[in-house]
């Protein structure tokens, strides 16, 4: 009889302890096997294998595998299907971590329409590299893909972490060509500027909240006046009207959990000078109720009709602030402080326009060096 442990390290790097234990049972037959000790120390895992070389002395082998056949049995029988499982991740992920009525809808949709159809009685710990190259051949955007991806990750891992399945599978998410956000450049922005204010003060302002403040739009439909602070000149950014699943208008806190200040430009301020207040919020329609999303894309279109420019969402305007303030040269620390980014990388998308920059930068030089 003996028993030894050793590591061992696997080609993926990772490393764990191998017993090895040899022993002569009740019936005369020598017994060797090689498992996978548990344990995160040599003593750990020699004291697990002695453990095991006691128990194969006492009952032997059958009764040990038919224990764990049971044990096993036993364990998927109680691993839910994908189906099963939706309903407890809503509640103990979506709606415990209070995630946002956009997000949840965002979930909600992915569920439905993307990994319900591949994977509803599919059982967890049976989701595999199958089932994720099936989500990937779907009619879909890369960036759709992606999403998808990305909210089945976040669902394996919520049940891994609830103990449900042991592992999650490696999912990898497709490869996308760098897109750069478009924007208006200072001519074009002028132009929409001008269709805006030919469409009355409400537009013009909310263009400009856009475009000289970089709001969101939910952070335009947000905005109260209480926040507008025209004598100091700046804006404090700490709503964020948002429509829940049951059709509610509720405001929540700006994206990335944190409120922010910004300065209000003089055109900024004329604009909100001259609109009309009808009630608590900015923007509003004439009954004094807030504005939706759907009327400032709707004003948005007109006013980019108006102006000969290519239609575009309203999220153009913020993309159109960060651009410019690039092409301006200012500290991407201060452009991620004032766009309201969580991350230093959202703003890195658009440091591209920096060469661009430094590029016109030269030819201006030479350009004057050729006046003389």
């Amino acid at each position: 009889m003996a028993v030894n442990v050793r590591k061992r390290r696997l080609p993926s790097g990772e490393t764990h302890w191998q017993a090895d234990i040899r022993v002569r049972l009740l019936d005369g037959s020598l017994h060797r096997e090689r498992v996978r000790a548990p344990g995160k120390t040599r003593a750990q895992a020699l004291r697990w294998a002695r453990q095991r070389e006691v128990y194969l002395l006492r009952h032997g082998v059958q009764r040990r595998e038919s224990e764990e056949k049971q044990q096993e049995r036993h364990r998927a029988a109680s691993v839910p299907t994908f189906a099963e499982f939706m309903p407890r991740f809503f509640q103990d992920h979506v709606l415990a971590n209070r995630l946002s009525p956009t997000t949840q809808q965002s979930y909600a949709s992915t569920i439905k329409n993307h990994l319900m159809p591949v994977l509803a009685d599919v059982r967890l710990d049976r989701v595999a590299a199958r089932h994720t190259q099936a989500l990937k051949r779907a009619r879909a955007a890369a960036s759709t893909v992606n999403l998808v991806l990305k909210h089945l990750k976040v669902i394996l891992n919520a049940a891994a972490r609830w103990g449900v399945i042991e592992r999650v599978p490696a999912i990898k998410p497709l490869k996308q060509p760098e897109r750069h956000p478009v924007f208006y450049d200072f001519g074009d922005y002028r132009r929409l500027v001008s269709g805006a204010a030919g469409l009355g003060p409400d537009m013009l302002a909310a263009v400009r909240l856009g475009g000289d403040a970089g709001l969101r739009c939910g952070e335009m439909l947000g905005l109260r006046w209480a926040n507008v602070h025209l004598e100091r000149g700046k804006l404090l950014v700490c709503d964020n009207l948002v429509r829940t699943g049951e059709g509610e208008w509720v405001l929540r806190v700006p994206k990335g959990g944190r409120p922010r200040w910004v300065p209000i430009s003089d055109p900024l301020g004329k604009a909100l000078r001259a609109v009309e207040r009808r009630g608590e919020h900015v923007l509003t329609y004439r009954t004094g109720r807030h504005l939706v999303r759907s009327t400032i894309t709707r004003w948005l279109a007109r006013a980019q009709r108006d102006a000969g420019l290519e239609r575009a969402g309203v999220h153009v305007l913020r993309h159109t602030f960060c651009s410019q303030l690039v092409l301006r040269g200012v500290h991407v620390r201060t452009i991620q402080k004032l766009a309201g980014h969580a991350k230093l990388s959202t703003t890195e998308v658009y440091m591209h326009l920096v060469t661009e920059a430094e590029e016109d930068a030269i030819r201006r030089l030479r350009e004057d060096e050729q006046d003389e």
